[in-house]
């Protein structure tokens, strides 16, 4: 006795009633069959009342004896009675060997939906497996070799099975986007639920057609998803928006260890782009001066400028320099020292570190915020100055104090 890939005909639910004698010809004739004899099988078939279960056993006798899958016919028999489980496992088998995976596929789902038993089940699984889910292994190390255009001849048969398969339309939209066929990349992705994945290879769409604002909007349209986002605040760094870069590291969580720095580098950035040019050229300077420290606090800590207080000194050493204002500003509140005998600033001399610690204690009595927290002997998570004192390290401390005075 053998094991046949598809069960008896007068088996599982859906099955024909039949008579006494006809009941006994079925049993007799699919014994024929588990021994091989397709030959008897489908002579007591002949014997039979016409009839689902009489064509069923003829149509498996053909499968037994070797002949060409009679596809066609089980298909005519599963219209005729599509509740029949027993001839949807039937056609699965006869498909399979003629090539027709879909049909195969297709068959084998309604017949296990109808005949909800393991042994169906699991044929279901298997035929997944083969031509679903290891065709997708495939075609993923074949686009982490960086072979797109096989990526896409593998996904073909998988694409064809389950059209809707979004494992396989996301793989195959990143590999024509790789092969710069960017109109049938969008169609692969349309109608898919915008997780972090489809947004990563819709923006990469965006990016290949050379439209890099509509790539940050779409790489940003998912705020909670890390990776598209950290890829909208790299674009909006290379292209210089630095508002949207400030905004996009506000979505990062508090935890993500570059979102600190990433915000102050984003508002220092953003700060200096609408700012006169000397505010710049005191940022980059890799000796701050004076002058410079006087333009980096009031400049990244704008609220001061507005602040009441002191009186407006006179100083004779700064007439005509841009950053006039700044500097007069500094003196009146008394973030920078000036020399009041001489009426003088010192605008260009090179700003010690005891200058800005006194500088950023006095801005934080401004802002009601704390100063930084200076390195003294082996204290940690302090800030330490090193000479020569650069623009930028002065500028990072004040944006942190004027970012802790707006939250």
């Amino acid at each position: 006795m053998q094991t046949l890939p598809f069960p008896a005909p007068d088996s599982g639910p859906g099955r024909p009633a039949l008579e006494h004698g006809d009941a006994a010809a079925l049993e007799a004739g699919w014994q024929a069959l588990l021994r091989g004899d397709a030959a008897e099988a489908e002579a007591r078939a002949g014997k039979l009342a016409a009839g689902p279960a009489s064509r069923l056993l003829a149509l498996q006798s053909s499968l037994v004896a070797g002949g060409a899958a009679p596809v066609g016919e089980l298909t005519e028999l599963t219209e005729a009675a599509p509740a029949y489980a027993a001839a949807w496992l039937t056609l699965s088998v006869a498909a399979e060997r003629a090539g027709n995976e879909k049909a195969a596929l297709d068959a084998a789902s309604r017949g296990a939906a109808l005949w909800p038993e393991r042994r169906w089940e699991e044929r279901v699984a298997d035929l997944r497996t083969r031509w679903i889910d290891d065709r997708l292994g495939n075609a993923r190390r074949l686009s982490s070799e960086g072979s797109p255009a096989a990526v896409v001849s593998a996904l073909e048969p998988v694409l064809a099975l389950e059209p809707n398969n979004r494992d396989a339309r996301v793989l195959q939209a990143r590999a024509l986007t790789g092969l710069g066929d960017l109109d049938r990349a969008e169609a692969a992705l349309v109608g898919l639920s915008r997780d972090a994945e489809v947004v990563l290879v819709a923006g990469a769409i965006a990016e290949a057609r050379g439209d890099r604002k509509a790539a940050i909007r779409i790489y940003s349209s998912l705020p909670k998803a890390l990776e598209p986002t950290l890829r909208a605040i790299a674009l909006a760094e290379a292209d210089g928006d630095w508002l949207t870069a400030m905004n996009l590291y506000g979505e990062l969580p508090e935890s993500h260890p570059g979102r600190d720095a990433g915000l102050r580098e984003a508002k220092l950035r953003w700060r200096v782009s609408v700012l006169p040019p000397y505010v710049g050229e005191a940022l980059a300077a890799e000796r701050l001066d004076r002058a410079g420290l006087a333009v980096v606090m009031v400049a990244l800590a704008p609220r001061v400028e507005s602040l009441p207080g002191g009186q407006v000194p006179l100083l004779s050493d700064i007439v005509d320099m841009p950053s006039q204002r700044e500097i007069i500003t500094a003196a009146r509140l008394g973030l920078v020292d000036i020399d009041r005998l001489e009426h003088r600033f010192y605008p260009h001399r090179q700003v010690t570190e005891a200058e800005v610690r006194r500088a950023l204690a006095a801005l934080g009595r401004l802002l009601a915020v704390q100063p930084p927290r200076w390195c003294n002997g082996a204290a940690s998570e302090c800030v330490r100055l090193e000479a020569p004192i650069a623009g930028r390290q002065v500028a990072e401390l004040v944006i942190a104090m004027a970012a802790e005075e707006i939250g």
